[in-house]
């Protein structure tokens, strides 16, 4: 019992500061040991820290749900409120928004990705709801606990889909990006240490299965594993469970009800992060911005696929440099990257690139003949999104080679097609079709082989 009690206690000190044995007190060892407490009916007879959190009162009712429609989508207002009317709309002092060419792409871009899931939103809102940051009457005047809110709330909705668009904008990547590249025992100590300064914590998992965001909410130990408690939007009203072995550095995810990982597992860095609310309360910056002043990237990069089952890794080569998605090193200075969680479906892959120089793109998807979108832009850069569709029997890859003068050039093989549509000066849509083989580029918004 003495092991698991300093077990703990190193958890929930470890980061903060230097762990003394003399300063061992009942004040520091908290609610620990724990004979007689539990978790959705689990026995947890050590518990590091426990937020009192639990899913059926203080999680969403409603699961987590796919698809778009009129009345869940991503709107201008959503959009105002990120990055503010100044950045969004042509004519900022009207009433009424006239938006950007740029921004309306974008609002179609992100529909296209929250269509997949909405796990990231709905862990954001209820950790705020829970920790006071929103209030429950604001969503819904009559609602006495987030489980009385429903989905059919376009006050509640709009929220969500906030806080999920909150992971794309660069600030938040580069918090996400930092703690992706901690060993899971010190995950596990910054988690507890943050539940008990009371910070707000939302937790992201990668592996095989995909990408998801969960809440935290209580950190226990039963010699030799950690358990981390979580809120998963995808099983309302039950807790799951992320179990880490500090000694192996591994950590595997039991989802509501689940005896099996079901391929939720790893080890090392790089399958476990946590984002601290913090990071998502600030000015962002707006990706479709030309503004160089307001947008310092030179270049922002999506790709994704259609195909549910597949993963879409990305690799840019500049100034010798190589940066793959799907690799757990650090980054060079001035790009990040982020898997953008869809729960099950796979996942989508956003990298900002600071440095102007020419840069060499490839997105390759995990599924054979599964389509790829890739949507590149910048201050530079005019807007504009590719399709790759696939006829060979094998995964395919879309490469796209950006200068440093703003000409986007796709290198295009005869097993394929590629749909490329861009922004005119007059800011209407323009699509082209380019059948291989060859290389082609964007000049004057006609491909033409170079």
């Amino acid at each position: 019992m003495a092991g698991a009690i300093l077990a703990c206690l190193i958890a929930g000190l470890f980061g903060w500061r230097i762990f003394n044995p003399a300063q061992v007190s009942a004040e520091l060892l908290g609610r620990v040991p724990t004979p007689n407490a539990q978790i959705d009916g689990q026995p947890t007879p050590i518990t590091c820290v426990d937020s009192n959190f639990r899913p059926s009162a203080d999680g969403f009712s409603f699961r987590n749900w796919s698809g778009i429609t009129l009345t869940d989508s991503v709107t201008l207002p959503t959009l105002e409120a990120l990055f503010g009317k100044e950045h969004v709309c042509v004519n900022d002092g009207d009433a009424k928004c006239t938006p950007l060419p740029e921004a309306m792409q974008w609002v179609s871009l992100m529909n296209s990705l929250l269509s997949n899931g909405r796990c990231e939103g709905m862990s954001v809102d209820a950790e705020r709801f829970f920790t006071g940051l929103s209030t429950i009457v604001s969503a819904d005047p009559d609602a006495t606990s987030v489980a009385n809110l429903t989905r059919d709330n376009p006050r509640l909705v709009s929220d969500i889909n906030y806080w999920w668009l909150t992971q794309l904008m660069p600030e938040v990547v580069a918090e996400s990006a930092a703690t992706r590249k901690l060993p899971p025992s010190r995950i596990v100590a910054n988690v507890t240490g943050g539940l008990r300064d009371g910070a707000s914590n939302t937790m992201g998992l990668y592996s095989t299965s995909g990408a998801h965001a969960v809440t935290p909410f209580a950190v226990t130990y039963e010699d030799p594993f950690f358990t981390i408690w979580v809120y998963d939007s995808n099983h309302p009203g039950a807790a799951g469970r992320i179990v880490v072995d500090p000694k192996a550095e591994s950590w595997r995810y039991l989802a509501p009800g689940a005896s099996q990982d079901q391929g939720w597992a790893g080890v090392g860095p790089g399958g476990l992060e946590y984002t601290p609310m913090q990071a998502r309360m600030q000015d962002f910056t707006t990706p479709f911005s030309n503004d160089p002043n307001e947008n310092g990237y030179f270049a922002i990069i999506i790709a994704s696929s259609t195909n549910s089952e597949a993963e879409v890794d990305m690799r840019i080569t500049y100034a010798g440099l190589e940066v793959s998605s799907a690799s757990t090193d650090p980054l060079p200075e001035g790009v990040l990257s982020q898997h953008i969680d869809d729960d099950a479906s796979g996942y989508s892959t956003i990298m900002f690139v600071r440095p102007p120089s020419a840069i060499e793109i490839t997105a390759t998807s995990t599924e054979p003949q599964s389509p790829i979108s890739m949507v590149i832009d910048g201050p530079l850069l005019r807007w504009q999104e590719a399709e790759l569709t696939s006829n060979a029997p094998g995964p395919s890859p879309l490469q796209i080679h950006v200068g440093v003068d703003g000409t986007v050039q796709y290198a295009v093989s005869a097993a394929v097609e590629v749909e490329v549509s861009t922004l005119d000066d007059a800011g209407r849509l323009v699509r082209h079709r380019i059948s291989g083989p060859g290389d082609y580029r964007v000049q004057g918004f006609i491909p033409t082989p170079s």
